[in-house]
């Protein structure tokens, strides 16, 4: 069995992830998640082509090509794999789609977003996709930032703060990018087929505590821009940046304006600083982009 420290939590698990930061050795009932083996019940394998998922208070459960997996009080996520699926894969759903599944369940937000650190404060990057969030990401940790999570971050409210806890020291990066970066591809973990990415080892400085959100930033692509448009958001606007980038927005449709998923997002909305970032489809502003971010954070 192995034992991790992730988002802020004590992990036991039957399965080995590389990418994890390795903990203290400890029980099952000792643990804050287990990810175990075990068979899934039949009567939601029998339903697997009239629904894939199901999100409910104590129990949820999510089918996809690779497998079946369950999630209970949010503490327990029981996994099959399918026959012939690869392992690897099966690794990269639990971490995502189970853990966030888990963290609702607790009333914690499991942000689509990278996650960095600045002078003691957490910095959250999120964006659609094409936005620019990698690139983003890649020139503020080369402008002094420290990373704690791609992809997705934990959030939550802890004496009247939005509190960011981090994930696991590796970047998400496509192909072209590690191209450009000269880096060895049998040395990375390869994490994606369909988008074709790699999980990159971060050599700075990586803390496993939890930081006050300092700022949330939000990148968008404008097709009529031909320059940088930046703005803080307020108001309602900001529940709409919270509940649009939830990691599990697009499986919880509707239900995110649910009051148990709604309610929280509004919560932690309130308590951060957010700010749109809407670059040009054409020219490369990641320049102007980084030191808006940090302009921008340092005088929070």
């Amino acid at each position: 069995m192995y034992s991790y420290v992730l988002y802020g939590k004590k992990l036991y698990s039957d399965l080995f992830f590389p990418q994890l930061v390795k903990g203290q050795e400890i029980k099952e009932e000792e643990a804050d998640i287990v990810i175990l083996s075990d068979i899934i019940p039949q009567e939601i394998k029998d339903g697997e082509n009239e629904r894939q998922w199901f999100f409910g208070k104590d129990f949820s459960w999510l089918i996809n090509k690779t497998c079946w997996f369950t999630v209970k009080d949010g503490k327990h996520i029981t996994y099959e794999l399918k026959p012939g699926m690869r392992e690897d894969y099966l690794k990269i759903y639990l971490l995502g789609y189970g853990l966030s599944m888990a963290f609702l369940q607790r009333g914690e937000m499991a942000i689509h977003c990278s996650a960095l650190c600045k002078d003691g404060k957490a910095v959250l990057v999120a964006g659609e996709s094409g936005s620019g969030k990698s690139t983003t990401t890649t020139a503020l940790l080369e402008a002094g930032f420290s990373l704690m999570a791609d992809d997705m971050a934990l959030v939550r409210l802890e004496d009247g703060k939005a509190v960011c806890y981090p994930a696991f020291p590796y970047q998400k990066l496509c192909r072209d990018v590690v191209e450009q970066q000269n880096l060895d591809m049998d040395e990375l973990i390869y994490i994606d087929e369909d988008k074709d990415k790699f999980l990159v080892p971060y050599k700075g400085e990586f803390d496993l505590t939890g930081k006050e959100v300092a700022a949330f930033f939000y990148l968008s692509c404008l097709r009529n821009a031909s320059e940088l448009v930046t703005e803080e958001v307020t108001g309602m606007n900001k529940f709409h940046v919270c509940v649009n980038n939830l990691f599990l927005r697009n499986l919880l449709r509707d239900e995110k304006y649910s009051p148990a998923v709604g309610g929280k997002c509004l919560e932690l909305a309130s308590k951060m600083n957010m700010y749109l970032i809407g670059r040009p489809l054409e020219g490369d502003t990641v320049q102007e982009r980084t030191e808006y971010i940090v302009k921008t954070v340092q005088n929070v």
